[in-house]
């Protein structure tokens, strides 16, 4: 039963593939890479940093993705619908997981306890998700600079690996930076 089941879902995905027409907006390859990572993260036990990262970058690309290909009815449509998609997924999975704290200080000027003298305390996810969401605009910008400058995509997949590559650099960063 189990394995009728399982060749059910892959008729099904297979299916979909089939009958999707094609579409020239962000990679939906892209969005899925970065959702299989955010998962993967959680199972291998990392931090909630990196999870976060891969979190906060999974909901700019799937905004990315439905921005781009939806028609555009208003000015800034698709930087409302990145935030909009970063906020409804990234501010739910805080209320849900019990994330680490990390204190910031922000000790650069003025006198003690200004907004610019100040320790802040912040949840690892928050960090992770915000930076998750900057590497990947990075990430496509990146690969739209070079498509710009050279005229063509360099190799299949550019910007998968562009913003996949990263990511996986800025989880670097950050496992050593927090400790694992």
């Amino acid at each position: 039963m189990k394995n009728k089941i399982i060749l059910l879902s892959l008729f099904s995905l297979f299916s979909l593939f089939i009958v999707t027409p094609s579409v020239h907006a962000h990679c939906p390859i892209c969005t899925a890479a970065v959702g299989a990572a955010a998962v993967s993260a959680k199972y291998l036990g990392l931090d909630t940093s990196i999870i976060g990262l891969f979190i906060g970058a999974f909901a700019v690309v799937t905004g990315m993705f439905i921005g781009l290909k939806i028609k555009k009815y208003f000015k800034f449509q698709l930087p409302l619908i990145v935030l909009a998609s970063f906020l409804l997924t990234v501010i739910p999975i805080l209320t849900t997981v019990k994330g680490d704290i990390i204190f910031l200080p922000m000790l650069l000027f003025g006198s003690s306890g200004s907004i610019f003298n100040k320790i802040y305390f912040v949840d690892k996810m928050l960090i992770g998700s915000i930076i998750g969401a900057i590497v990947s605009l990075l990430g496509y910008w990146l690969h739209n600079y070079i498509k710009k400058i050279k005229g063509r995509v360099l190799f299949p997949y550019q910007g998968v690996v562009l913003t996949v590559g990263l990511l996986i650099i800025a989880s670097g960063i950050l496992f050593f930076s927090f400790g694992g």
